[in-house]
């Protein structure tokens, strides 16, 4: 059999990452989930365009964020800059403010023409932690250019709760790409003037027409402070300060919201006034319907729009807000947001960033939402994270 080849500035599909995992590219530990017949096994770890990478047996608390230079290992960073071993095995508490760097259970061997990128999962970063990727003998967070053969690691910085995670849970994703597959903002219009496909919709469902979207170096994202069409008054969550009350990634709905969070509620001007040290999940007033073709990134962070983080889990996949055969179409995108330095007023409609739209390598086996347990399926307005419960 021929070796596969991913096509050129494409990034994977799950039905090609499991190729490339066949051939090792990317190593697993559980070899079940290339072996079984079963398709529930391995989507559970390989997304519509991406592949969860899982915590390993150990970590380690570190006297702060840094990463290597050329010529130096993760295990030589951790050696001059670690404070203690953790197991993760049974569990571990990773304290807020505090940071770690843990292993992974999946290696790398790309080559030269391949390039991996990373984002904390969307579950990560609704619970306002940092999860990014770091490699050996290279100085960049969340992406890795081949060629690369060796462990990946990830850095982990809770800011709003104290987290347990164990051996196995999966923070982050990472995207395998050929060539450059983000789509130039002329290709992306052409995609929009498809009026059978919508990329774009109102929160009620209802396709924009191409003249109607922003594009400048992607889509143009506003946010949402009226929450009409969703059913709620709340525009808005913001983390409780100082908060005690650890979140277990394992206890998916098992946590009590309002200890964790507050609620924002709509007001008459639909503003809001962003708190430099305050963590708030926000939502875009647009919805996102992504055709199967099509992967998405949202930016982190856009100086046009404010000295702001909005957004953490920036990966979206093919699928996202796609419902065929119905007449309503789009899911919102929620925000995760952090003011840097000084209070910053937010207004109703105002833009906060760009998505990115990427061409997909293949239709997915299994697109968003469709035959998965999608976590975040039909989502209008704002959503806290798969964690909690009202």
């Amino acid at each position: 059999m021929d070796k596969f080849t991913l096509r050129k500035n494409t990034t994977a599909s799950d039905e090609h990452l499991k190729l490339l995992l066949w051939q090792r590219e990317i190593q697993v530990a559980d070899h079940r989930m290339l072996t079984d017949p079963d398709p529930h096994l391995w989507k559970k770890t390989i997304q519509p365009s991406s592949l969860d990478l899982r915590l390993g047996k150990i970590g380690w608390l570190m006297d702060g964020s840094v990463r290597p230079m050329k010529n130096e290992t993760i295990e030589r960073l951790v050696q001059e800059n670690g404070i203690k071993e953790i197991n993760l095995e049974n569990g571990a508490d990773f304290v807020q403010g505090k940071t770690y760097i843990a292993s992974l259970q999946e290696t790398a061997d790309i080559p030269h023409f391949a390039h991996l990128r990373s984002n904390p999962k969307s579950s990560t970063g609704r619970n306002d932690a940092q999860a990014r990727l770091l490699t050996d003998r290279n100085p960049h967070y969340e992406s890795i250019a081949g060629p690369y053969t060796g462990k990946m690691y990830l850095e982990i910085v809770p800011n709003s709760f104290d987290l347990i995670l164990r051996t196995g849970d999966a923070l982050n994703q990472i995207r395998y790409s050929v060539g450059n597959p983000i789509m130039a903002d002329d290709e992306i219009y052409s995609v929009l003037m498809n009026i059978n496909s919508p990329v774009i919709c109102t929160k009620e469902g209802t396709p924009l027409r191409a003249d109607e979207i922003k594009i400048d170096s992607g889509i143009v994202l506003t946010a949402d402070l009226d929450g009409e069409h969703t059913n709620s008054n709340i525009i808005a969550y913001r983390a409780k300060k100082g908060c005690q009350q650890p979140v277990d990634f394992q206890g998916v709905g098992t946590h009590s919201l309002y200890k964790y969070f507050d609620a924002i509620e709509k007001t008459k001007n639909k503003e809001l006034k962003l708190e430099p040290g305050y963590f708030y999940l926000l939502s875009t007033n647009e919805a996102v319907c992504l055709p199967p073709a099509y992967a998405a990134e949202l930016s982190q962070f856009d100086h046009r729009a404010g000295n702001v983080t909005w957004h953490y889990a920036g990966f979206f996949d093919p699928g996202w807000g796609y419902f065929p055969d119905e007449e309503k179409q789009g899911n919102t995108i929620t925000l995760e947001v952090r003011v840097h330095n000084k209070a910053e007023i937010i207004r109703h409609g105002q833009p906060i960033g760009v998505m990115k739209m990427e061409r997909m390598s293949g239709i997915p086996l299994f697109p968003y939402g469709q035959g998965r347990g999608s976590n975040y399926s039909r989502q209008i307005g704002v959503r806290f994270g798969k964690h909690f419960s009202p």
